[in-house]
């Protein structure tokens, strides 16, 4: 009798621990902007076949036809809402091809410069290459684009490429290779994830999971007594 009463305070007790976490879990889902993602993408106009390259710093440039699509993401800590210069050295930039397949992920300094320009807004983003003998040598990622000002917070909005005939303009291995490509498309999207936080909500969950449980616990004392 007294090995079965030892049982079920031990269950009792898992239980308990139980239903804490849960609580504790349940008080952890608030959601906290981490970074904010912007992509845009086109079709390749140029490449390593059209007699540029071979690319030799990231071979996998050479996979890359002519009228593959391609994106671009940035992604950075905070918002971009308005106009104006933004240093985003330290965020991540990819340009990726998935039909050849070919991706280039090696930048360093990254400068987004957003120009109003009207009912429009002109995006111009840079982004210096670690490799080759330095950014302004042909070694870097150039982009230059438009897109109605009241969407660039927005999704799936048409843009229009500028400085024709390259408004996107890869360049790698102090310029040998030359890739360039349309810019049609371009997205915001943000937040990129969210982490736990505690929210009153939560809190009094938890607590009112530990008081149902302790008073499980005490019913099933006294019964057994």
């Amino acid at each position: 009798m007294l090995k079965r009463k030892g049982m079920n305070q031990g269950v009792a007790r898992m239980r308990l621990r139980r239903w804490f976490l849960m609580g504790l879990a349940v008080s952890g889902f608030v959601n906290v902007a981490i970074a904010d993602i912007i992509t845009f993408g086109g079709t390749i106009t140029q490449s390593t076949q059209d007699g540029t390259g071979p690319a030799s710093n990231n071979p996998t440039l050479n996979n890359i036809q002519d009228l593959q699509a391609y994106s671009v993401t940035l992604g950075f800590l905070g918002s971009i809402t308005t106009p104006g210069t933004y240093n985003l050295t330290g965020s991540s930039l990819t340009f990726s091809d998935p039909a050849a397949p070919a991706s280039e992920t090696s930048f360093g300094a990254i400068t987004l410069v957003i120009s109003s320009a009207g009912a429009f807004d002109d995006l111009t983003l840079k982004g210096c290459l670690t490799t080759g003998t330095g950014c302004d040598l042909g070694n870097q990622l150039s982009a230059i684009f438009r897109i109605p000002s009241a969407g660039l917070n927005s999704q799936n909005v048409a843009a229009i490429g500028l400085d024709p005939p390259h408004p996107l303009d890869l360049l790698e291995d102090d310029g040998l290779t030359d890739i360039h490509g349309t810019i049609t498309s371009y997205s915001y999207t943000g937040p990129a994830s969210a982490v736990p936080e505690p929210s009153l909500v939560g809190v009094l969950v938890c607590f009112l999971a530990v008081l149902v449980a302790a008073n499980r616990m005490r019913i099933k004392k006294e019964k057994n007594v």
